[in-house]
């Protein structure tokens, strides 16, 4: 750490703040506390990335977006500083107005790491790899700056915003994406998710997109807003929808807090999403009436899946796979969305997280052990197949309530799962296929889809070390895509 602050205060000198000694004394500072201590360790963790970020800008012309940036330094050392051995009657008085400092002086900092990416040559090293480490747990160890790590989700990132320049990844304005929505008009909703509601919008050269829009006050924000952008930043397939950019605002933030505001603009998938033509029973879009459409759409899942288990160095687990938060385009061809719940997987670091996710689709084996393994999104994919199979959703039936001894009881709903699995074992999944697509299906219609049912059963498995290979399975889908091709 302290070769990286070396390097880090002759760097900043050059542009005329000592940023790197602010730095060290932060640092130390922080190692001393005594009160808040959580607050001060998370703002050191900050203060670290500037350090591992600053050595690498050698062009000065690119120095002026960090202006005032040994200023927010000089504040955060004077915080951490404060937090050393006080009497209780000033930690009693202090204590609530120094929560709120520290989130200023946090989110100062954090104004200064988002434009890193942007400013940073394309010979950035793998260093980057600490603006990752801080969405691991708080006691992950953060490796000194001289290990010789893979490269990081973080460095591609950075990496594909230098090369792509203004093709890639944009940082749009909250004025620009207000003229796009015709000032996010209710005219212009088409959805919510959990990070907010969400968009049509059209920008000046003509793309369609969809805009995300929540409050960074609201529950889930930062994180997900993290997590959507980062893993997003790096990854392109054509089963993965597309990141287009995003915009932070923090306009009148001293005036009315809920203006600061987080928004992620993707591209405008015109068929919306899977769970809307599944179970509509009144569509009559190719996914309501084809197999050989709903075969293709779990392929390019699968295949989307395969992708994130294999991109880099380290698998990605999205956490949260289901029709809603599969998109289609006007080609009915899928994209895999809503990367909020996503983290990058390490199969030597300890993933004993709180459990996130759907209910219907959570892991059972996550859910009680509360550890992440790449088979996790397998396991929700068995539920997807299961609801392109039959139709019905991961939990259907009418819920009823009952009361026992002043307790209510809400009962009379099924598990999709539990439903569909001893059918499927017993070669009866007749009785629960879904017969839009084809009334009376054709023998190989009934193998494609016995074929898909089977590889569901096993996604399904409650040990997911008995569950297949993501290869596996992309493999049984383009053996069942053949068959129903044959029929259309």
């Amino acid at each position: 750490m302290w070769v990286g602050l070396g390097q880090a205060a002759t760097v900043a000198q050059l542009a005329g703040a000592d940023v790197g000694g602010l730095i060290s004394m932060i640092m130390q500072a922080a190692v001393t506390a005594h009160q808040n201590k959580k607050e001060c360790d998370h703002l050191a963790r900050r203060v670290f990335m500037i350090a591992e970020l600053l050595p690498h800008l050698q062009d000065p012309e690119v120095w002026r977006p960090l202006a005032g940036l040994d200023e927010a330094l000089r504040e955060a050392h004077e915080l951490v500083t404060s937090c050393q051995e006080k009497s209780a009657v000033y930690r009693f008085v202090m204590a609530g107005r120094q929560a709120d400092r520290f989130r200023d002086v946090e989110r100062k900092i954090d104004s200064y790491l988002l434009v890193f990416p942007f400013i940073s040559h394309i010979g950035i090293t793998r260093r980057l790899d600490r603006i990752y480490k801080v969405l691991l747990p708080d006691d992950t160890i953060l490796a000194s700056p001289s290990a010789d790590i893979p490269q990081s989700p973080a460095l591609e990132i950075a990496e594909h915003m230098a090369f792509h320049g203004d093709d890639g990844d944009k940082v749009f304005t909250m004025a620009e994406l207000a003229a796009a929505t015709n000032n996010f008009s209710s005219d212009n909703q088409i959805g919510t998710g959990g990070f907010g509601r969400i968009y049509m919008g059209m920008l000046p050269d003509g793309r369609e997109v969809a805009v995300k829009r929540k409050s960074v006050d609201s529950y889930p924000g930062e994180e997900e807003f993290m997590a959507e952008t980062t893993i997003l930043s790096q990854i392109q397939h054509k089963n993965i929808i597309r990141l287009l950019g995003w915009c932070r605002t923090t306009e009148n933030r001293l005036f009315r807090k809920d203006k600061e505001e987080r928004l992620i603009v993707y591209e405008y998938m015109e068929n919306r999403s899977l769970d809307g033509h599944l179970h509509d029973p009144l569509s009559s879009s190719p996914v309501a009436t084809s197999w050989k459409t709903r075969v293709e759409i779990l392929l390019g899942v699968s295949r989307a899946i395969e992708h994130l288990q294999s991109y880099g160095e380290r698998p990605v687990i999205h956490r949260d796979v289901k029709p809603s938060n599969i998109l289609l385009d006007d080609t009915w061809a899928p994209r895999l969305s809503d990367f909020g719940l996503s983290l990058v997987w390490d199969e030597a670091a300890d993933h004993d997280t709180p459990v996130y996710g759907t209910y219907g689709y959570v892991d059972p084996e996550y859910y009680i052990k509360g550890r992440l393994t790449p088979m996790n999104d397998m396991y929700n994919f068995g539920v997807v197949m299961l609801e392109v199979l039959t139709g019905k959703r991961a939990y259907f039936g009418e819920p009823k309530e009952r009361k026992k001894r002043g307790k209510q009881y809400v009962f009379g709903r099924h598990s999709l799962a539990s439903f569909a699995m001893p059918l499927i074992e017993a070669g009866e999944l007749w009785k629960v296929l879904d017969r839009r697509p084809a009334e009376d299906p054709t023998p190989r219609q009934l193998q494609a889809v016995d074929l898909v049912a089977k590889t569901a059963a096993r996604c399904l498995n409650l040990e997911g070390k008995n569950r297949p290979a993501i290869s596996e399975v992309v493999a049984n889908l383009e053996t069942a895509l053949e068959l129903v091709r044959c029929d259309e």
